[in-house]
């Protein structure tokens, strides 16, 4: 992940994401498939609460941390981190537009969808732009969001 102005903060969340590091769960999402380079197996609910603790005040500086964290590929926590982080009111279109072609995994494509994409004004505008695709993950993800609408 390249150095952002979040490196200090991203770092501090990466330790925790390693002393809460459950090894079985890593494990069973390799095995099904995952292939993020990083997986710590923490469960929805940890991440929740790491978000509650290094969400900054300001709405501005919290969905530049998002970003930073949705940027990191290798990480799948930092990935669904981010999705319960981002204020949907600080997402453009072109921002949710671009997580939403960019999701990796099913896991990614719902936790995005029900966290943050279905509060967004142009959620069913955004899911008939990913059902448009050839690409079967992003019409997952489009199905997602209208699961959640």
């Amino acid at each position: 992940m390249e150095k952002t102005i979040h490196a200090g903060t991203i770092s501090s969340i990466r330790k925790e994401f390693f002393a809460l590091r459950n090894g079985m769960i890593a494990d069973t999402l390799r095995k099904g498939g995952l292939e993020q380079k990083y997986i710590f197996g923490l469960q929805l609910p940890q991440i929740k609460e790491i978000a509650l603790r290094y969400k900054p005040a300001d709405e501005e500086e919290t969905s530049l941390l998002a970003s930073d964290l949705w940027s990191d590929k290798e990480c799948r926590e930092a990935r669904l981190l981010a999705c319960h982080m981002m204020p949907p009111a600080k997402m453009t279109f072109e921002e949710a537009k671009r997580w939403g072609e960019d999701t990796a995994t099913r896991e990614e494509a719902d936790i995005l969808a029900f966290r943050l994409l279905r509060y967004l004004p142009y959620a069913e505008e955004l899911a008939g732009l990913l059902a448009a695709s050839d690409d079967p993950l992003k019409k997952y993800t489009s199905t997602a969001i209208r699961r959640f609408l």
